[in-house]
Protein backbone atom coordinates (compact mmCIF):
# COMPACT_ATOMS: atom_id res chain seq x y z
CA UNK A 1 0.00 0.00 0.00
CA UNK A 2 2.73 2.56 1.12
CA UNK A 3 4.39 1.57 -2.41
CA UNK A 4 1.55 2.27 -4.02
CA UNK A 5 0.89 5.78 -2.44
CA UNK A 6 4.42 6.77 -3.32
CA UNK A 7 4.01 5.40 -7.10
CA UNK A 8 0.50 7.87 -7.14
CA UNK A 9 2.62 10.69 -5.50
CA UNK A 10 5.50 10.42 -7.77
CA UNK A 11 3.23 10.16 -10.91
CA UNK A 12 1.15 13.34 -9.69
CA UNK A 13 4.00 15.38 -8.88
CA UNK A 14 5.95 14.32 -12.77
CA UNK A 15 2.75 15.01 -14.42
CA UNK A 16 2.52 18.73 -12.89
CA UNK A 17 5.80 19.44 -13.84
CA UNK A 18 5.34 18.03 -17.31
CA UNK A 19 2.26 20.33 -17.36
CA UNK A 20 3.93 23.13 -16.17
CA UNK A 21 6.96 22.63 -19.18
CA UNK A 22 4.19 22.24 -21.68
CA UNK A 23 2.61 25.43 -20.34
CA UNK A 24 5.94 27.37 -20.23
CA UNK A 25 7.12 26.05 -23.70
CA UNK A 26 3.38 26.44 -25.72
CA UNK A 27 1.44 29.10 -23.48
CA UNK A 28 3.60 31.77 -22.10
CA UNK A 29 6.13 32.37 -19.42
CA UNK A 30 10.09 32.34 -19.14
CA UNK A 31 11.91 29.44 -21.25
CA UNK A 32 15.80 29.56 -21.10
CA UNK A 33 15.56 26.92 -18.47
CA UNK A 34 14.97 24.56 -22.00
CA UNK A 35 17.78 26.06 -24.06
CA UNK A 36 19.64 23.42 -25.54
CA UNK A 37 22.83 25.11 -24.84
CA UNK A 38 24.01 28.50 -25.01
CA UNK A 39 23.40 31.11 -27.59
CA UNK A 40 25.90 31.82 -29.90
CA UNK A 41 27.53 35.09 -30.83
CA UNK A 42 25.12 38.18 -30.13
CA UNK A 43 21.99 36.14 -30.74
CA UNK A 44 21.75 36.17 -26.99
CA UNK A 45 20.57 39.46 -27.13
CA UNK A 46 17.12 38.24 -28.38
CA UNK A 47 17.53 34.26 -27.13
CA UNK A 48 14.06 35.44 -24.91
CA UNK A 49 12.35 36.27 -28.07
CA UNK A 50 12.30 32.33 -29.76
CA UNK A 51 9.67 32.47 -31.75
CA UNK A 52 11.92 34.84 -33.56
CA UNK A 53 13.67 32.22 -34.99
CA UNK A 54 10.86 29.21 -34.05
CA UNK A 55 8.14 29.91 -36.35
CA UNK A 56 6.81 26.48 -36.60
CA UNK A 57 3.48 25.29 -34.66
CA UNK A 58 3.50 22.93 -31.55
CA UNK A 59 4.53 19.53 -32.85
CA UNK A 60 5.66 20.46 -36.80
CA UNK A 61 7.30 17.77 -38.47
CA UNK A 62 11.20 18.57 -38.41
CA UNK A 63 11.31 18.96 -42.22
CA UNK A 64 8.66 22.01 -41.73
CA UNK A 65 10.66 23.26 -38.53
CA UNK A 66 13.83 23.16 -40.28
CA UNK A 67 12.64 25.18 -43.30
CA UNK A 68 10.75 27.94 -40.98
CA UNK A 69 13.98 28.13 -39.32
CA UNK A 70 16.09 28.96 -42.45
CA UNK A 71 13.50 31.52 -43.54
CA UNK A 72 13.94 33.43 -40.56
CA UNK A 73 17.89 33.28 -41.02
CA UNK A 74 16.94 35.47 -44.42
CA UNK A 75 14.83 37.64 -43.13
CA UNK A 76 17.23 39.30 -41.26
CA UNK A 77 20.48 38.25 -42.69
CA UNK A 78 19.07 38.95 -46.66
CA UNK A 79 20.09 42.77 -46.66
CA UNK A 80 23.85 41.70 -46.16
CA UNK A 81 24.19 38.67 -48.30
CA UNK A 82 22.69 40.82 -51.26
CA UNK A 83 25.05 43.50 -50.39
CA UNK A 84 27.56 40.94 -50.29
CA UNK A 85 26.84 39.60 -54.10
CA UNK A 86 26.71 36.37 -52.23
CA UNK A 87 29.24 33.68 -53.55
CA UNK A 88 27.01 30.84 -52.49
CA UNK A 89 23.60 31.70 -52.56
CA UNK A 90 20.82 29.39 -51.56
CA UNK A 91 19.16 29.11 -55.56
CA UNK A 92 22.44 27.69 -56.18
CA UNK A 93 22.17 24.42 -54.73
CA UNK A 94 18.22 24.29 -55.29
CA UNK A 95 19.45 23.19 -58.45
CA UNK A 96 18.75 19.58 -59.01
CA UNK A 97 22.59 19.10 -60.68
CA UNK A 98 23.49 20.05 -56.69
CA UNK A 99 21.68 16.42 -55.63
CA UNK A 100 24.76 15.15 -55.46
CA UNK A 101 25.84 17.44 -52.84
CA UNK A 102 22.98 17.14 -50.21
CA UNK A 103 24.27 13.99 -48.28
CA UNK A 104 27.31 15.64 -47.38
CA UNK A 105 26.66 19.56 -47.11
CA UNK A 106 23.06 20.78 -47.73
CA UNK A 107 23.70 24.47 -48.47
CA UNK A 108 20.33 24.67 -49.26
CA UNK A 109 19.80 25.74 -45.45
CA UNK A 110 21.84 28.05 -43.59
CA UNK A 111 21.56 25.68 -40.08
CA UNK A 112 23.90 23.17 -42.29
CA UNK A 113 27.13 25.41 -41.27
CA UNK A 114 25.52 27.33 -38.87
CA UNK A 115 23.84 25.52 -36.03
CA UNK A 116 22.66 27.66 -33.04
CA UNK A 117 22.81 26.68 -29.55
CA UNK A 118 26.27 24.38 -29.48
CA UNK A 119 29.22 26.47 -27.83
CA UNK A 120 31.33 23.61 -27.55
CA UNK A 121 31.71 23.49 -32.15
CA UNK A 122 30.55 26.67 -32.68
CA UNK A 123 33.80 28.63 -34.33
CA UNK A 124 34.04 32.43 -35.71
CA UNK A 125 31.18 33.64 -37.46
CA UNK A 126 29.11 30.98 -35.70
CA UNK A 127 29.92 28.16 -38.26
CA UNK A 128 29.63 25.26 -36.70
CA UNK A 129 31.46 23.26 -39.18
CA UNK A 130 35.35 21.79 -39.51
CA UNK A 131 37.50 24.48 -40.72
CA UNK A 132 38.05 21.92 -43.96
CA UNK A 133 34.24 21.78 -45.01
CA UNK A 134 34.79 23.04 -48.56
CA UNK A 135 36.16 19.49 -49.38
CA UNK A 136 32.64 18.25 -49.80
CA UNK A 137 32.25 20.16 -53.03
CA UNK A 138 36.45 21.32 -53.96
CA UNK A 139 37.78 17.58 -53.81
CA UNK A 140 36.39 15.48 -57.19
CA UNK A 141 35.72 15.75 -60.51
CA UNK A 142 35.82 18.89 -62.69
CA UNK A 143 35.03 21.04 -58.82
CA UNK A 144 38.97 19.73 -57.73
CA UNK A 145 40.80 22.86 -57.45
CA UNK A 146 44.08 20.91 -57.30
CA UNK A 147 43.72 19.54 -60.46
CA UNK A 148 42.59 22.95 -62.15
CA UNK A 149 44.96 24.89 -60.31
CA UNK A 150 48.59 23.84 -59.86
CA UNK A 151 48.99 26.60 -57.42
CA UNK A 152 46.61 25.09 -54.88
CA UNK A 153 48.10 21.44 -55.28
CA UNK A 154 48.98 20.60 -51.94
CA UNK A 155 46.94 23.00 -50.16
CA UNK A 156 44.92 21.76 -47.33
CA UNK A 157 41.35 22.30 -47.12
CA UNK A 158 41.03 23.64 -44.03
CA UNK A 159 42.90 26.75 -44.95
CA UNK A 160 40.79 27.88 -48.13
CA UNK A 161 38.50 29.93 -45.37
CA UNK A 162 40.54 30.86 -43.25
CA UNK A 163 44.02 32.31 -45.05
CA UNK A 164 42.78 35.39 -46.65
CA UNK A 165 42.18 33.89 -49.50
CA UNK A 166 38.29 32.93 -49.85
CA UNK A 167 35.37 33.41 -48.24
CA UNK A 168 31.64 31.48 -48.52
CA UNK A 169 29.39 34.31 -48.98
CA UNK A 170 31.28 37.75 -49.13
CA UNK A 171 34.06 37.78 -51.96
CA UNK A 172 33.73 41.36 -53.03
CA UNK A 173 37.35 42.16 -52.86
CA UNK A 174 38.56 38.89 -53.37
CA UNK A 175 37.69 37.57 -56.43
CA UNK A 176 40.14 36.69 -59.31
CA UNK A 177 39.33 40.21 -61.44
CA UNK A 178 39.27 41.96 -58.72
CA UNK A 179 42.77 41.01 -57.74
CA UNK A 180 44.33 41.14 -61.33
CA UNK A 181 42.54 44.47 -61.64
CA UNK A 182 44.53 46.01 -58.38
CA UNK A 183 47.75 44.47 -58.66
CA UNK A 184 50.92 46.15 -58.64
CA UNK A 185 49.70 49.24 -56.41
CA UNK A 186 51.75 50.85 -53.76
CA UNK A 187 50.97 50.22 -50.03
CA UNK A 188 49.88 53.78 -49.45
CA UNK A 189 48.36 55.89 -52.01
CA UNK A 190 49.45 59.23 -52.40
CA UNK A 191 46.31 60.96 -51.05
CA UNK A 192 45.26 58.83 -48.17
CA UNK A 193 42.00 59.96 -47.02
CA UNK A 194 38.43 58.72 -46.94
CA UNK A 195 35.87 60.31 -48.92
CA UNK A 196 32.86 59.93 -46.82
CA UNK A 197 35.17 61.04 -43.89
CA UNK A 198 36.36 63.68 -45.42
CA UNK A 199 33.23 65.31 -46.94
CA UNK A 200 31.38 64.90 -42.94
CA UNK A 201 34.61 66.57 -41.49
CA UNK A 202 34.84 69.16 -44.07
CA UNK A 203 32.04 70.66 -43.27
CA UNK A 204 32.35 74.61 -41.94
CA UNK A 205 31.67 74.94 -38.25
CA UNK A 206 29.67 77.83 -37.50
CA UNK A 207 31.07 81.62 -37.30
CA UNK A 208 30.83 83.33 -34.19
CA UNK A 209 28.62 85.96 -35.70
CA UNK A 210 26.30 82.95 -36.53
CA UNK A 211 26.44 81.32 -33.21
CA UNK A 212 25.18 84.59 -31.93
CA UNK A 213 22.10 84.69 -34.04
CA UNK A 214 21.51 80.97 -33.44
CA UNK A 215 21.59 82.01 -29.91
CA UNK A 216 19.09 84.20 -30.34
CA UNK A 217 16.64 82.17 -31.74
CA UNK A 218 16.92 79.62 -29.04
CA UNK A 219 13.16 78.76 -27.84
CA UNK A 220 13.04 77.03 -24.75
CA UNK A 221 10.31 77.35 -21.66
CA UNK A 222 12.55 79.55 -18.89
CA UNK A 223 12.79 76.67 -16.55
CA UNK A 224 14.66 74.76 -18.98
CA UNK A 225 16.92 77.33 -20.17
CA UNK A 226 20.97 76.08 -19.36
CA UNK A 227 23.14 79.15 -21.01
CA UNK A 228 25.96 76.14 -21.78
CA UNK A 229 24.05 73.68 -23.21
CA UNK A 230 22.68 76.44 -26.00
CA UNK A 231 26.10 77.12 -26.37
CA UNK A 232 27.24 73.66 -27.74
CA UNK A 233 23.95 73.55 -29.59
CA UNK A 234 24.72 76.81 -31.28
CA UNK A 235 27.93 75.47 -32.53
CA UNK A 236 26.30 72.24 -33.30
CA UNK A 237 25.12 71.22 -36.81
CA UNK A 238 21.45 71.05 -35.40
CA UNK A 239 21.21 74.86 -35.32
CA UNK A 240 22.82 75.28 -39.31
CA UNK A 241 20.28 72.55 -40.00
CA UNK A 242 17.44 75.19 -38.10
CA UNK A 243 16.48 72.31 -35.42
CA UNK A 244 16.07 74.02 -32.70
CA UNK A 245 15.05 73.34 -29.06
CA UNK A 246 11.52 72.02 -29.84
CA UNK A 247 12.68 69.94 -32.57
CA UNK A 248 13.74 67.41 -29.97
CA UNK A 249 11.94 68.28 -27.05
CA UNK A 250 8.75 69.08 -28.05
CA UNK A 251 8.37 67.94 -31.27
CA UNK A 252 5.56 69.66 -33.61
CA UNK A 253 4.93 71.89 -31.05
CA UNK A 254 4.86 75.59 -32.29
CA UNK A 255 3.28 77.93 -30.01
CA UNK A 256 5.16 78.86 -26.52
CA UNK A 257 1.97 77.05 -24.64
CA UNK A 258 2.05 74.02 -26.78
CA UNK A 259 5.64 73.89 -26.36
CA UNK A 260 6.15 74.60 -22.32
CA UNK A 261 3.32 72.07 -21.55
CA UNK A 262 4.44 68.98 -24.67
CA UNK A 263 8.40 69.45 -23.34
CA UNK A 264 10.24 66.40 -22.85
CA UNK A 265 13.33 66.94 -20.98
CA UNK A 266 15.13 63.59 -22.32
CA UNK A 267 13.92 62.81 -25.68
CA UNK A 268 14.00 58.97 -26.79
CA UNK A 269 15.39 57.75 -29.70
CA UNK A 270 12.24 58.03 -31.73
CA UNK A 271 12.94 61.66 -32.17
CA UNK A 272 16.41 60.84 -33.53
CA UNK A 273 15.03 58.13 -35.84
CA UNK A 274 12.52 60.43 -36.98
CA UNK A 275 15.16 62.48 -38.87
CA UNK A 276 18.10 60.00 -39.11
CA UNK A 277 16.12 57.17 -40.75
CA UNK A 278 19.04 55.38 -42.19
CA UNK A 279 21.20 55.83 -39.70
CA UNK A 280 18.48 53.82 -37.21
CA UNK A 281 17.89 51.19 -39.78
CA UNK A 282 21.57 50.40 -39.76
CA UNK A 283 21.74 50.42 -36.27
CA UNK A 284 18.43 48.28 -35.42
CA UNK A 285 20.69 45.82 -37.52
CA UNK A 286 23.76 45.74 -36.30
CA UNK A 287 25.42 44.60 -32.71
CA UNK A 288 23.91 47.49 -30.18
CA UNK A 289 20.66 48.15 -31.85
CA UNK A 290 19.25 44.12 -32.96
CA UNK A 291 17.13 44.61 -30.02
CA UNK A 292 15.19 47.41 -32.33
CA UNK A 293 15.08 44.90 -35.27
CA UNK A 294 11.70 45.03 -36.71
CA UNK A 295 11.21 41.16 -37.14
CA UNK A 296 12.07 40.48 -33.24
CA UNK A 297 9.32 38.32 -32.18
CA UNK A 298 6.84 39.69 -29.39
CA UNK A 299 5.96 38.27 -26.48
CA UNK A 300 3.36 35.68 -26.86
CA UNK A 301 -0.68 36.13 -26.34
CA UNK A 302 -2.75 33.63 -24.64
CA UNK A 303 -5.15 33.87 -26.92
CA UNK A 304 -2.90 32.98 -30.13
CA UNK A 305 -1.16 30.27 -28.37
CA UNK A 306 -4.18 28.43 -27.25
CA UNK A 307 -5.43 28.40 -31.05
CA UNK A 308 -2.10 27.57 -31.95
CA UNK A 309 -2.90 24.54 -30.15
CA UNK A 310 -6.21 23.57 -31.88
CA UNK A 311 -8.52 25.71 -29.53
CA UNK A 312 -10.21 27.85 -31.98
CA UNK A 313 -12.30 29.53 -29.55
CA UNK A 314 -10.53 29.26 -26.10
CA UNK A 315 -12.53 30.64 -22.86
CA UNK A 316 -11.85 33.68 -21.24
CA UNK A 317 -11.20 32.38 -18.28
CA UNK A 318 -8.69 29.81 -19.30
CA UNK A 319 -7.43 33.41 -21.51
CA UNK A 320 -6.99 35.38 -17.88
CA UNK A 321 -5.94 32.61 -16.00
CA UNK A 322 -2.47 31.92 -18.56
CA UNK A 323 -1.65 36.00 -18.67
CA UNK A 324 -2.03 35.89 -14.67
CA UNK A 325 0.29 32.58 -13.88
CA UNK A 326 2.64 32.75 -17.23
CA UNK A 327 3.82 36.22 -18.00
CA UNK A 328 5.65 36.33 -21.23
CA UNK A 329 9.00 38.04 -20.70
CA UNK A 330 10.54 39.99 -23.94
CA UNK A 331 14.15 41.14 -24.13
CA UNK A 332 14.95 44.30 -22.56
CA UNK A 333 13.92 47.24 -25.16
CA UNK A 334 17.60 48.16 -24.91
CA UNK A 335 21.12 46.51 -25.05
CA UNK A 336 22.93 47.07 -21.97
CA UNK A 337 26.58 46.66 -21.91
CA UNK A 338 26.63 44.11 -18.61
CA UNK A 339 24.96 41.69 -20.87
CA UNK A 340 27.92 41.58 -23.32
CA UNK A 341 29.81 39.33 -24.19
CA UNK A 342 32.86 40.97 -25.21
CA UNK A 343 35.65 42.53 -22.93
CA UNK A 344 34.78 45.51 -21.52
CA UNK A 345 35.78 48.28 -18.89
CA UNK A 346 34.59 47.14 -15.44
CA UNK A 347 33.18 50.78 -14.76
CA UNK A 348 30.96 50.29 -18.75
CA UNK A 349 28.94 47.80 -17.39
CA UNK A 350 25.08 48.31 -16.85
CA UNK A 351 25.39 51.50 -19.57
CA UNK A 352 22.58 51.02 -21.85
CA UNK A 353 23.40 51.62 -25.45
CA UNK A 354 21.47 54.23 -27.21
CA UNK A 355 21.99 57.38 -29.27
CA UNK A 356 22.92 59.19 -26.41
CA UNK A 357 25.13 56.79 -25.29
CA UNK A 358 27.99 57.75 -28.30
CA UNK A 359 26.56 61.36 -29.42
CA UNK A 360 26.21 63.80 -26.80
CA UNK A 361 22.60 65.22 -27.66
CA UNK A 362 23.85 68.70 -27.62
CA UNK A 363 27.49 68.79 -28.74
CA UNK A 364 29.02 67.82 -32.15
CA UNK A 365 31.68 66.24 -30.50
CA UNK A 366 33.64 64.16 -33.20
CA UNK A 367 36.05 62.75 -31.52
CA UNK A 368 33.98 61.71 -28.33
CA UNK A 369 31.56 59.75 -31.37
CA UNK A 370 33.99 58.23 -33.14
CA UNK A 371 36.38 57.44 -30.73
CA UNK A 372 36.17 57.88 -27.22
CA UNK A 373 32.58 56.23 -27.08
CA UNK A 374 34.17 53.12 -28.27
CA UNK A 375 37.02 53.44 -25.55
CA UNK A 376 34.76 53.70 -22.92
CA UNK A 377 33.74 50.56 -23.14
CA UNK A 378 35.38 48.12 -25.43
CA UNK A 379 38.62 46.87 -23.41
CA UNK A 380 40.28 44.14 -25.91
CA UNK A 381 43.53 44.30 -27.47
CA UNK A 382 42.77 46.03 -30.81
CA UNK A 383 40.76 49.07 -29.01
CA UNK A 384 43.33 48.78 -26.37
CA UNK A 385 46.12 49.72 -28.79
CA UNK A 386 44.49 52.08 -30.98
CA UNK A 387 46.10 55.17 -29.17
CA UNK A 388 49.45 55.30 -30.10
CA UNK A 389 49.05 53.30 -33.24
CA UNK A 390 49.97 54.97 -36.24
CA UNK A 391 45.61 55.43 -37.36
CA UNK A 392 45.98 57.63 -34.09
CA UNK A 393 48.36 59.16 -34.98
CA UNK A 394 47.10 60.52 -38.25
CA UNK A 395 43.25 61.34 -36.22
CA UNK A 396 45.69 63.35 -33.47
CA UNK A 397 47.41 65.30 -36.72
CA UNK A 398 43.85 65.69 -38.43
CA UNK A 399 42.42 67.48 -34.90
CA UNK A 400 45.62 69.68 -34.57
CA UNK A 401 45.46 70.87 -38.19
CA UNK A 402 48.22 69.06 -39.59
CA UNK A 403 46.14 66.86 -42.26
CA UNK A 404 43.41 67.48 -44.45
CA UNK A 405 39.85 65.99 -43.39
CA UNK A 406 39.56 62.80 -43.61
CA UNK A 407 43.28 61.68 -42.85
CA UNK A 408 42.47 60.71 -39.73
CA UNK A 409 40.84 57.31 -39.01
CA UNK A 410 39.56 55.96 -36.51
CA UNK A 411 37.22 53.83 -34.78
CA UNK A 412 33.94 54.78 -36.95
CA UNK A 413 36.31 55.50 -39.86
CA UNK A 414 36.55 51.11 -39.96
CA UNK A 415 33.75 49.72 -38.06
CA UNK A 416 31.14 52.43 -39.09
CA UNK A 417 32.42 53.75 -42.21
CA UNK A 418 30.76 56.69 -44.15
CA UNK A 419 28.79 56.43 -47.75
CA UNK A 420 28.17 59.36 -49.67
CA UNK A 421 24.89 59.49 -51.55
CA UNK A 422 23.58 62.55 -53.46
CA UNK A 423 25.68 64.66 -51.35
CA UNK A 424 24.45 63.36 -48.46
CA UNK A 425 26.94 61.65 -45.78
CA UNK A 426 25.27 58.63 -44.12
CA UNK A 427 27.21 56.82 -41.04
CA UNK A 428 27.12 52.82 -41.37
CA UNK A 429 26.01 51.57 -37.53
CA UNK A 430 26.13 48.32 -38.68
CA UNK A 431 29.22 46.79 -37.61
CA UNK A 432 28.47 43.20 -38.86
CA UNK A 433 28.82 44.51 -42.17
CA UNK A 434 32.60 45.16 -42.22
CA UNK A 435 33.54 42.76 -38.98
CA UNK A 436 33.05 39.28 -39.66
CA UNK A 437 35.19 37.87 -41.85
CA UNK A 438 37.39 40.84 -42.18
CA UNK A 439 37.83 40.98 -45.26
CA UNK A 440 34.49 42.99 -45.95
CA UNK A 441 36.13 45.71 -44.65
CA UNK A 442 38.47 46.00 -47.33
CA UNK A 443 36.42 47.70 -50.08
CA UNK A 444 34.33 49.88 -47.40
CA UNK A 445 37.38 51.55 -46.06
CA UNK A 446 40.93 49.92 -46.40
CA UNK A 447 41.41 50.95 -50.15
CA UNK A 448 40.91 54.39 -49.58
CA UNK A 449 44.08 54.41 -48.15
CA UNK A 450 45.89 50.92 -48.50
CA UNK A 451 46.26 48.58 -51.73
CA UNK A 452 44.56 45.64 -52.27
CA UNK A 453 47.33 43.35 -50.97
CA UNK A 454 48.36 45.02 -48.24
CA UNK A 455 45.03 45.38 -46.97
CA UNK A 456 44.77 41.75 -47.48
CA UNK A 457 47.96 40.68 -45.61
CA UNK A 458 47.71 43.65 -42.64
CA UNK A 459 43.50 41.66 -42.14
CA UNK A 460 45.63 38.14 -42.70
CA UNK A 461 47.56 38.82 -39.99
CA UNK A 462 46.21 38.20 -36.13
CA UNK A 463 48.56 39.26 -34.12
CA UNK A 464 49.19 42.49 -36.16
CA UNK A 465 45.17 43.15 -36.00
CA UNK A 466 45.85 42.99 -32.04
CA UNK A 467 48.60 45.56 -32.36
CA UNK A 468 45.71 47.88 -34.21
CA UNK A 469 47.89 47.99 -37.72
CA UNK A 470 51.68 49.19 -35.33
CA UNK A 471 54.17 48.36 -37.85
CA UNK A 472 53.82 45.53 -41.22
CA UNK A 473 51.86 42.26 -41.98
CA UNK A 474 54.60 39.53 -40.93
CA UNK A 475 53.18 37.51 -43.82
CA UNK A 476 51.52 37.54 -47.46
CA UNK A 477 48.78 35.90 -48.75
CA UNK A 478 49.85 34.42 -52.47
CA UNK A 479 46.22 34.96 -53.98
CA UNK A 480 46.81 38.00 -56.03
CA UNK A 481 50.02 36.30 -57.10
CA UNK A 482 48.70 33.72 -58.36
CA UNK A 483 45.54 35.65 -59.87
CA UNK A 484 47.99 37.79 -61.72
CA UNK A 485 49.93 34.43 -63.10
CA UNK A 486 47.05 33.04 -63.90
CA UNK A 487 44.90 35.75 -66.15
CA UNK A 488 45.42 38.37 -68.35
CA UNK A 489 45.40 42.13 -66.40
CA UNK A 490 42.01 43.41 -67.92
CA UNK A 491 41.93 47.00 -69.43
CA UNK A 492 38.58 47.98 -68.23
CA UNK A 493 35.76 46.21 -65.87
CA UNK A 494 36.59 43.90 -62.98
CA UNK A 495 33.83 45.83 -60.81
CA UNK A 496 35.84 48.38 -58.99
Amino acid sequence: MKTRTLWIIWIAFTLVLAGGAFARLYLGGERTTFLPGETAGVHHQIELACETCHTSKPFAKQSKVRKDINKTCTTCHKEELKAANDSHPIKKFKNPRMAAYWDRIDARFCTSCHSEHQPEITLAGLVTLPGDFCVACHSEGEQDVRVNRPSHAGLEFDTCASAGCHNFHDNRALYEDFLVKHAGQPWLKDDPTHAGESMARARPRPALDEIETYLAKAAAPVAHRDAEVEVHWAASAHAAADVGCAGCHAPKMETEEEIEANWIDAPGEKVCASCHRAEMKTFAMGRHGMRRHPEIAKPRKAKSMLKRLGLKDPPDSAIAAIEAYLDDPSPAPLMSTAEARVPLHEDAHGLEVTCNTCHKPHEQDLTFASTGACLTCHSDDHSAAYEGSPHHALWTAELAGDLPPGSGVTCATCHMPKTVRKDTVTTNHNQNETLRPNEKMIRATCLECHSLEFSIDALADAELVKRNFAGKPDRHIQSMDWAVNRVDQPDEGANQ
